[in-house]
């Protein structure tokens, strides 16, 4: 009787650690979507008639929120159960094809909408988040 409540309990707190994840993982994923989206358009507006130094402190800006975008992507992914090697190989790829032309309008909504879904689905606790669980 008391291992079966151990192992209620035990669950009951690992799906609020699993919610916490998620929910973190979508904001931050989210918001560094809509950063990229407004500082590509504040970019594409004032390209032509702002100071280069700023437009490049914008440009750098820009790539790093393109970057980590990926990034969160593959270390969500790798959370959720998928290989490193080849979850490496799929970001990377991703995340050059966005560059290509203007498939970034494709490829950025698409990952973050796919890595949603995987979060949604995902039973695995992070490293991170392990020190929440009791011990069993």
């Amino acid at each position: 009787m008391e291992n079966e409540t151990n192992n209620k309990a035990h669950d009951f707190i690992k799906g609020e650690v699993l919610k916490m994840e998620r929910n973190s993982f979508f904001v931050r994923m989210i918001a560094a979507a809509l950063a990229y989206a407004g500082i590509s358009y504040w970019l594409n507006a004032i390209r032509a008639d702002a100071s280069l130094w700023f437009v490049w402190v914008l440009i750098i800006i820009q790539f790093a929120l393109y970057f980590s975008i990926f990034i969160m992507g593959y270390r969500r992914a790798i959370v959720s159960g998928f290989n490193k090697n080849l979850s490496l190989i799929v970001f990377i790829a991703l995340a050059i094809l966005g560059r290509v032309n203007d498939w970034e309008l494709a490829v950025i909504p698409l990952t973050v909408i796919i890595m949603l879904i995987i979060s949604a689905k995902a039973k695995n606790v992070s490293d991170n988040s392990k020190h929440l669980l009791p011990q069993k």
